[in-house]
């Protein structure tokens, strides 16, 4: 399965350049990830690559953050405020991350399509056919 993922450019940089190697959420698809579409969101409101996921973690608020804490680009206090109300966290580990060389708007994976508030999933089609186009490995 793949999930298209809005995540604020301070990460999707983070993610794109190998420095984060856990995507941090409060909730999760229903079914096991495959890919994760990286969608960075305002200012710059772009698709800029994918990553292939390799797990995810779920626990307790202070197990997660002993896991993953030195690969998450977010201090503690943070991290904190992002899963308050919380009881467990969910980190999705991520594998080779490949980034758009031109990244492109929303709408060029669907016509009427908008950034999800956590995740929207993606045709497997759409993303074969977007793939495609030409990729850095990171």
């Amino acid at each position: 399965m793949i999930a298209l993922y809005s995540i604020k450019p301070i990460y999707s940089d983070q993610i794109i350049n190998g420095k984060k190697t856990f995507e941090l959420r409060r909730r999760m698809p229903a079914n096991k990830l495959d890919y994760i579409l990286i969608y960075s969101s305002s200012p710059v409101s772009k698709i800029v690559g994918f990553a292939e996921v390799k797990g995810v973690y779920k626990n307790s608020l202070a197990a997660t953050w002993r896991y993953v804490s030195k690969n998450v680009g977010i201090s503690k206090k943070d991290y904190l405020e992002y899963f308050n109300g919380c009881k467990d966290a969910y980190a999705i580990e991520l594998g080779i991350v490949k980034k758009f060389i031109r990244p492109f708007d929303i709408t060029e994976l669907k016509p009427d399509c908008v950034p999800p508030q956590s995740f929207s999933y993606v045709d497997q089609r759409e993303f074969k056919r977007l793939i495609k186009r030409k990729t850095e490995i990171v």
